[in-house]
């Protein structure tokens, strides 16, 4: 039951009248308290005398308290917008209090007036008022030391609030202020790195811009707009602009509504600011003042409470902020005009709804567009990216890189948006949200929920100090807030909530595979929180206190009176865990996380005695400790200690005697204070001069005088009836308040256990860890053996004995630095959980105890923790040696002497041992702990908490039954290595490998040894050791496979190894040793290969894998010698992928099996010009199939290979196509060279070669084309051109002859000219350099031709079907058919499923990009008769499978169109080559249709045409022949180059098409059509005449027939000639349709009628090259599709272009 108790002075009777809300901040003077509420309320309490008064809550609208104080008859709040306000505590209205950055003023004489500081914190002495900002900076006010500005003219009075800056640079966590002096808890920051490259880098001095100078803007490059001390800028649209640097020390939105924004009674608290008669107040300092009135991009209130929010709200701010993840801005309110300092407060009305007016500036929005834009293309800065505070001043400028897209796009368009938006943008009440992410990409605002998906982390340590989550108050929260006022109350609460959700919650159990329950985590995530929780350890030891101010008392604490006008550090608090700081009058006080062992109080009180000396006491540890020092005259540090002056020595004679005062009565150093019975103390609060103290028992304590008769006491007061237990207490000057709740036992128990341990493990970390550790770290830096690690070899020797001596030194330091960096961890764990147990507060106990609510977070710990202690004892890593150690470890036995057993620490290196295993025998202890919840499970827990407690018992127990079997080990391998030679030990022995079993206690011998020999064996945890006299051999476990050898005649008891060069055969004397002996070596091996996970928690199988992944290197292997292989084996053989590297450089990489190269792989091969790669799949050590060769000269082979040469069909590429080698050869291969037929581009030379090869040369028919327009052909033979040919010019000029090498020519023959001319006689010589002729000139023996072709063309070439055979034999070969043998369609089908799924397999292995086989591997159901429905189907599945690269039908389809790419495409693509290219595609039709067949015979044989009649009537009927079923998959892939031999062929006869064509279009339609002969009926208005249809439609072009002209156009951009014919029929039912629209449906058509319309359809389309495309349509088409319907409609096409490209151009004016 929750309850809160307020009452004055130490007498809880005397009671206050307190709010019924949770209070989370008390200020009071004598007769006035100020309350401020969880839910953000201001209340006001009059008392007087012994009366309880009266309360009175303080109206201050929408604002939002967060922290308040009282100084000088005044109440000073702060509000959660970072605002501070002063309301006279008499009464009166409430007025803004300005925290002001001071003017500048700039080089140029331009002034800028200082921005509004947000402030988080404040605190108040009598003459001096602090101020935290959100930067984390101190602002002071008033007068005196305590202010802390580096001065001593302390009487002159500070009127504005000034920086401290002496904390630059450190993150101030707490400020607390006394009468005259003010202490700060401060963490220091991590060490910085500091970048040469970036100092020289000189930035401007900002401090003496201005960002309203021109001049300044000039010399900055504009970038002093953007250093903002306050982190806000303008948006385009005139709104403050936040940027939030993305660093763990930048919490600028801590002023965002912490829990306590929301009142107990559920009401949202509001932080607009309003006065008491109901007005908003808003003290501007200048026009980017962010903290009036926020509000969020997309309108909302950036304050309102996440749990008030809609389900929809939430979803759109989770979308928002994953929208802007990585931004540098927020978009807030702008504020009203800026208001003079000192002058009248402007107000400004506005609604209880929050609307409010938004500004635009059109000249400084263009500009801030024009320069954002301009950096985004220039800036590429990484989002996310942190900026540490040390280089913040390299970083103020930095801007978000924008996306690809805009950084390509927005340079150019820059001016125009600036532009846009300053000229059109006028109104943007409701574009808020959507121009801010798109210019800024907002980072979500204060109080805006950050993230809801469930991969986020609202509470990762990144975001540690920069984000704080605006979480719903519940219960625990309001207890925190009570409990932890104004330290860290931002930083712990969010590390609190991290800590409690940060693994996910416990969700509901299973039994994992080890059979341990588990939760379901990953383990990743399980790995970030583990790093969390040890960093937040890290972060709660790492605090320091700093004072300054009034020392007349001690209550600086730093051993004098003297006064400090500069923060001075409190040393002996640095690093103690300081959480918590409380001032009185005239006294201070610390808790801490933890206890010490040391107390601090003055020892003299002479006159030369300046400082007290840290003297150790025997102290029994607490879990918070309490720290006083100050004044002790009302007894407020607890009872006196008697004082002994010897043993204060004198440090500082020069000091002033009269400033000691009197000693007795002040505490001038920290000194602990002790409870009643050790009581652990939870929470305190200070008055003026006394303490309120609460135990880790709910106990509530006054400390100090009651009354001035009394002498000093620590007492325990009495708070509520007999069972209230208060958690929290609230104190200033005489006014307490205390919340109360019920106590767990079990809490409290673990509480105090936890405490001791903490407490030892800290003093351990001190005295014992880091003077350990910066020794390990300076011997493993040091190359040669430094002095003390030689000492401590040294010393190893005497303890360990001749064995120990010879371990690797280097090992040792390295295993203990490891093992003191996790024994840090471990206590940072420790400290974590219990500040995160003591600050939570959920009502199961187990989401309290961390090691129950996080077991798998903290069991990782300590499982690191036990894998490298017991590495430690394995090599005799505990052992204190050296003179430096021992002289460490004889403080700490005078340390640590009450909190170790005498017998522990006998020894320093027993000492040590202890301390550095207390860890270990801390997890036995947490399973006791959990056991004992357990058995009392059924009197406290729910069924549902007890199965979690039992959750995490099994983890634990399961780790202590690790950590003994593993410690047992690491002992018996540690008094062996003590035993073995120094030259073994020093082979074999590391931290990480043990003793499994000896030879020496389990015999065991090499079978039939000899009689004189001697073996004996060692099994360790990775190594079987085979030791012969002196010299011992080790064969890895891991790759030795292991069974049992029947017992016969030749031998008994049995074992057989097997190895990767050798066997063993083992014999033991008995059946039992034999199965102890292969139990030990089968664990071993499974340790060795799955290994043994941290602290051994890995399940593993009954027996080891055949098949294992290992790394050897061959010794005696003729194929493999000194090669080191690494990758699968299965039973001592190469099986599987790996990777085979030699010394020379070569390297295999891919699929093994049986000790060769079998499957997909990689042979890289060095040599003097380069290295040669050997790509594809292997087959018994040689390649085989499809592969690629990249030899050393950089030349590539990709194609088929046999015995890892080019064998079959493949292209190689030589040289760069630079070079003067250039050249590509595409086709057939033989044992390595070039055989058969094949096309060679020698692309420098500009010539192509087509035909037969034999040995690497030309041998056999072929021809050439070359660049310049040369073509012949004839018979090769070794590379020359002999014997008749025949060769063509560019001018259609052809020789018939003898011909010689390079197309010259050499004998008698005829050259034929296009006028009909022929010489006949000798030639000599070549075309471009000149021909000698002895012959006769006929003229005009033949009769002009055009084309001039003779008659031997084609006659010396290869045919069409001879080309590209090994291509088509390649798949026949996939498919199983073999040429001369029948093979059933079965069988082929059966083969096909098979081949589908090994290139599946193949493709999945190498993670490409698979096609979807889609059901192409499934064999068909043959129907037996060929259906229209059956052929639709064959025609679908046509489809995938020629789209498919896994099918072979595929991949022939795609060879296919590479050869005849590589053939007639490319720069030498010549007109002549247009029949063999027809020839191709007809041939490449019948041989695919072949192939289709085998797998569908029912289609019908070449020669057939078969009709098939649809079974629907909207369905057409179809004939089916080779091309109609290959032709649409075949045709669009080398139609390109087709069409361009068409074109080039008919190019004469198109231009003469064309350029009548461009004429005639340039005529209106009235005058064309009257041209062409169209009847006027076609296209003359009804009624109307031709004259007055000249006036009308005299201009008007392409208005008739649109629709077929568009459907005419589109013949181009169709492929097969049944496709092209559709579309010509198409156009003639469009020009019939809109004749019939015009005429009626009953008009019918007449040719002399329809020629002209469809002529000039035809004229309107433009289709450039329609002679190619007709010709095309000629060669192609099936001849049943040449008569008929379709027939007449494309013989009236082609009539019209021969029509019009002889049509002689003036019969058109």
């Amino acid at each position: 039951m929750v309850a809160t108790y307020g009452w004055r002075g130490g007498d809880p009777r005397n009671m206050l009248i307190v709010p019924t809300e949770t209070v989370i901040r008390v200020a009071a003077s004598q007769e006035t308290t100020v309350f401020v509420t969880a839910g953000g309320r201001l209340y006001i309490g009059q008392y007087n005398g012994q009366e309880r008064g009266s309360l009175k809550q303080i109206e201050l609208g929408s604002r939002c308290v967060r922290d308040a104080t009282v100084y000088r008859g005044q109440v000073v709040f702060v509000t959660d917008a970072g605002e501070v306000f002063t309301r006279d505590l008499k009464g009166g209205d409430v007025r803004p209090l300005p925290v002001l950055e001071p003017k500048k003023t700039c080089t140029h004489g331009q002034e800028e007036k200082g921005r509004k500081v947000r402030v988080r914190a404040v605190a108040a002495g009598y003459d001096h008022i602090l101020f935290l900002s959100a930067q984390d900076e101190i602002w002071v006010q008033g007068r005196g030391p305590a202010l802390g500005l580096f001065t001593n003219k302390t009487e002159n009075e500070i009127t504005n609030p000034a920086r401290v800056d002496f904390f630059k640079g450190r993150r101030v966590m707490q400020i607390e202020a006394g009468a005259y002096f003010t202490v700060a808890l401060v963490e220091a920051l991590p060490p910085v790195h500091h970048d040469p490259a970036a100092e020289s880098d000189t930035l401007p001095d900002f401090d003496s811009y201005v960002r309203s100078c021109e001049q300044c803007r000039r010399e900055t490059g504009d970038r002093v707009l953007f250093e903002d001390a306050d982190e806000f800028d303008k948006c385009p649209l005139g709104l403050a602009v936040r940027k939030e640097y993305f660093t763990p020390d930048r919490r600028s939105d801590l002023l965002s509504p912490a829990p306590s924004s929301v009142n107990m009674d559920g009401r949202s608290s509001r932080n607009s600011v309003f006065h008491e008669d109901g007005e908003s107040s808003d003290y501007v300092a200048d026009e980017l003042d962010p903290t009036s009135g926020e509000v969020s991009c997309d309108g909302t209130s950036l304050n309102t409470p996440v749990e008030l929010r809609t389900g929809i709200e939430l979803k759109d701010m989770a979308r928002t902020h994953r929208q802007s993840v990585g931004s540098d801005f927020e978009v807030v309110e702008c504020t009203d005009d800026e208001t003079e300092m000192g002058g009248e407060t402007r107000r400004r009305k506005s609604s209880l709804a929050g609307s409010s007016s938004l500004f635009l500036n059109a000249d400084a929005a263009r500009q801030f567009i024009s320069r954002q834009l301009s950096w985004m293309t220039t800036t590429s800065v990484e989002q996310g990216e942190c900026i540490m505070e040390n280089e913040k001043i390299n970083n103020k400028y930095h801007i978000d890189s924008a996306t690809e897209l805009i950084k390509e796009n927005v340079a150019s368009a820059a001016n125009s948006a600036a532009s846009l938006v300053a000229t059109g943008v006028r109104t943007v009440s409701d574009k808020v949200g959507q121009l801010s992410r798109h210019f800024s990409s907002s980072e979500c605002a204060d109080g805006e929920l950050h993230d809801l998906t469930p991969d986020s982390d609202p509470f990762s340590l990144d975001a540690f100090y920069a984000k704080t989550p605006k979480t719903k108050m519940s219960k625990s929260d309001s207890y925190e807030c009570n409990s932890l006022p104004r330290r860290l109350s931002d930083e712990l609460c969010r590390k609190k909530t991290h800590m409690r959700t940060a693994s996910g919650g416990l969700s509901f159990p299973k039994v994992g595979k080890d059979g341990v329950l588990t939760l379901e985590k990953r383990p990743e995530q399980v790995a970030k929180n583990t790093v969390l929780i040890i960093d937040g350890g890290r972060h709660i030891l790492n605090t320091e206190v700093w004072a300054w101010g009034s020392a007349n008392k001690g209550q600086l604490g730093l051993g004098d009176l003297s006064h400090r006008s500069t923060p001075t550090s409190v040393v002996t608090l640095n690093h103690m865990g300081v959480t918590k700081l409380v001032c009185g009058s005239h006294h201070t006080a610390a808790l801490t996380i933890d206890g010490q062992v040391y107390i601090w109080e003055p020892k003299d009180t002479s006159d030369e005695v300046d400082h007290a000396t840290m003297e150790p006491k025997s102290l029994k540890s607490s879990y918070w400790k309490v720290f006083v020092w100050g004044d002790n005259s009302a007894g407020q540090g607890g009872p006196s200690t008697p004082i002994e002056k010897s043993s204060l020595p004198n440090k500082s004679a020069n000091k002033s005697p009269s400033k000691l005062g009197n000693v007795s009565s002040s505490i001038v150093s920290p000194r602990r204070l002790e409870l009643p019975d050790g009581g652990l103390v939870r929470d305190l609060a200070s008055g003026d001069n006394y303490l309120i103290v609460v135990s880790i028992d709910g106990l509530t304590y006054y400390v100090g005088k009651l009354r001035e008769e009394e002498k000093a006491t620590v007492k325990q007061i009495a708070v509520g009836d007999a069972t209230t237990r208060c958690r929290s207490v609230l104190c200033q000057c005489d006014s307490v308040v205390c919340t109360s709740d019920e106590m767990h036992p079990q809490v409290i128990t673990f509480l105090k256990t936890e405490t001791e341990y903490l407490s030892l493990l800290k003093c351990v970390n001190q005295h014992v860890v880091k003077p350990f550790l910066s020794t390990c770290v300076l011997g493993n830096n040091s190359k040669s053996s430094s002095s003390i690690s030689h000492k401590d070899a040294c010393a190893s020797s005497s303890v360990g004995g001749s064995g120990a001596s010879a371990v690797d030194n280097s090992q040792v330091l390295q295993t203990k630095q490891e093992l003191l960096e996790a024994y840090l961890d471990v206590t940072h764990a420790v400290a974590s959980s219990l500040s995160d147990m003591l600050d939570d507060q959920a009502a199961d106990v187990t989401a309290v105890i961390p090691i129950i609510r996080q077991v798998e977070e903290h069991k990782s710990i300590y499982q690191k923790y036990v894998n490298l202690v017991c590495d430690a004892i394995a090599i005799s890593g505990l052992t204190v040696s050296s003179k430096e150690a021992n002289i460490v470890m004889e403080k700490c036995q005078s340390v640590l002497a009450n909190l170790i057993p005498e017998d522990k620490r006998k020894t320093n290196t027993e000492l040590f041992a202890y301390l550095i295993l207390r860890p270990l025998h801390h997890i036995h202890e947490y399973v006791e702990f959990l056991l004992s919840m357990k058995n009392d499970a059924d009197n406290y827990y729910s069924p549902f908490t007890l199965d979690k407690i039992k959750i995490a018992h099994s983890h634990w127990k399961q780790l202590s039954n690790i950590a003994q079997k593993n410690q047992a080990e690491a002992e018996v391998t540690k008094a062996y290595w003590e035993t073995c030679s120094p030259k073994m030990v020093e082979a074999l022995a590391n931290p990480s490998r043990r003793l499994l079993r000896d030879s020496r206690t389990s015999p065991i011998n090499v079978h039939n040894a000899g009689r004189f020999s001697s073996h004996s064996f060692v099994l360790l945890t990775d190594v079987l050791v085979h030791i012969q006299y002196s010299n011992f051999t080790t064969y890895n476990l891991n790759i030795m496979w292991v069974e049992p050898v029947p017992n016969s005649s030749s031998i008994q008891n049995g074992i057989f190894i097997t190895l990767p060069e050798d066997y063993l055969t083992l014999a033991c004397p008995t059946s039992s040793d034999k199965s102890q002996w292969m139990y030990a070596l089968q664990e071993g091996i499974k340790r060795s290969v799955y290994g043994t996970g941290e602290a051994g928690l890995v399940v593993m199988p009954r027996t080891p894998p055949l098949v294992r992944n290992a790394s050897y290197t061959f010794t005696k292997s003729t194929q493999y010698k000194d090669a080191t292989y690494n990758g699968q084996w299965f039973f001592g053989k190469l099986h599987g992928e790996g990777i085979m590297t030699w010394p020379d450089g070569r390297q295999y990489e891919g699929q093994f099996r049986q000790n060769v190269y079998h499957g997909p792989g990689q042979l890289e091969v060095p040599s003097p010009g380069g290295v040669t790669v050997y790509e594809g799949t292997w087959k018994n050590g040689k390649l085989e199939g499809k592969g690629i060769i990249r030899y050393a000269n950089k030349d590539v082979y990709i194609g088929y290979l046999h015995e890892s040469q080019p064998h079959g069909h493949g292209e190689i590429k030589k040289g760069r196509f630079s070079s003067q080698a250039a050249s590509i050869y595409t086709g057939e291969w033989s044992c390595g060279v070039k055989q058969g037929y094949g096309v060679l581009d020698e692309i420098v030379k500009g010539e192509k070669y087509m035909g037969m090869w034999q040995n690497n040369n030309r041998h056999g028919p072929g021809m050439v084309v070359t660049m310049n327009g040369v073509y012949y052909e004839g018979n090769f033979y070794q590379n020359k051109l002999t014997g008749y040919g025949l060769m063509m010019f560019e001018d259609k000029t052809y020789y018939e002859g003898e011909l010689g090498i390079g197309g010259s020519f050499a004998g008698k023959g005829s050259l034929h000219y296009p006028s009909g001319d022929t010489i006949e006689g000798t030639f000599t010589g070549n075309w471009e350099d000149g021909i000698k002729i002895n012959g006769m000139l006929q003229k005009g023996v033949g009769s002009p031709d055009d084309e001039n072709i003779p008659k031997s063309f084609g006659k010396f070439s290869v045919s069409a079907d001879q080309k590209w055979m090994a291509i088509v034999r390649q798949c026949k070969d996939q498919l199983g058919i073999s040429t001369g043998i029948e093979v059933s369609t079965a069988k082929v089908w059966e083969i096909l499923a098979t081949r589908l799924e090994t290139e599946k397999q193949a493709a999945l292995r190498h993670s490409a990009q698979l096609d979807v086989l889609d059901g192409i591997d499934r064999i068909p159901e043959r129907k037996g008769e060929l259906t229209y429905r059956y052929f639709m189907e064959i025609h679908f599945y046509l489809g995938k499978a020629f789209g498919s690269r896994l099918h072979p039908l595929g991949q022939l389809l795609q060879l296919l169109v590479d050869a005849f790419r590589a053939t007639y495409g490319g720069v030498v693509a010549h007109p002549r080559l247009l029949p063999y290219a027809v020839q191709e595609v007809r041939s490449f039709t019948s041989r695919l249709y072949q192939l289709v067949r085998v797998l569908f015979p029912d289609l019908p044989r070449e020669d057939e045409n078969v009709l098939l009649e649809p079974d629907m009537e909207d369905q057409e009927e179809i004939v089916v022949t080779p091309a109609f079923v290959i032709h649409p998959w075949l045709l669009p892939h080398v139609y390109s180059p087709l069409s361009t031999l068409y074109v080039l062929h008919h190019q004469p006869k198109d231009e003469e098409y064309w350029r009548r064509l461009l004429k005639w279009n340039k005529q209106p339609d009235t005058a064309l059509m009257t041209f062409l002969g169209v009847d006027v009926k076609f296209w003359l208005p009804e009624g109307a005449t031709i004259m007055e249809c000249s006036r009308t439609l005299g201009m008007v072009k392409d208005q008739h027939f649109t629709e077929a002209i568009e459907t005419l156009q589109m013949l181009s951009t169709s492929f097969s000639p049944r496709d092209k014919l559709k579309l010509i029929h198409r156009t003639f039912q469009q020009v019939s349709k809109a004749v019939m629209n015009k005429l009626g449906n009953d008009y019918l058509w007449s040719m002399d009628d329809l020629f002209p319309v469809f002529q000039y359809v035809v004229v309107r389309s433009r289709i450039q090259h329609l002679g190619a495309e007709i010709q095309l349509v000629d060669d192609l088409l099936d001849p049943h599709m040449q008569h008929g319907e379709l027939g007449i409609m494309f013989t009236t096409l082609r009539a019209c272009y021969y029509q019009i490209q002889n049509e002689k151009l003036n019969h058109m004016v």
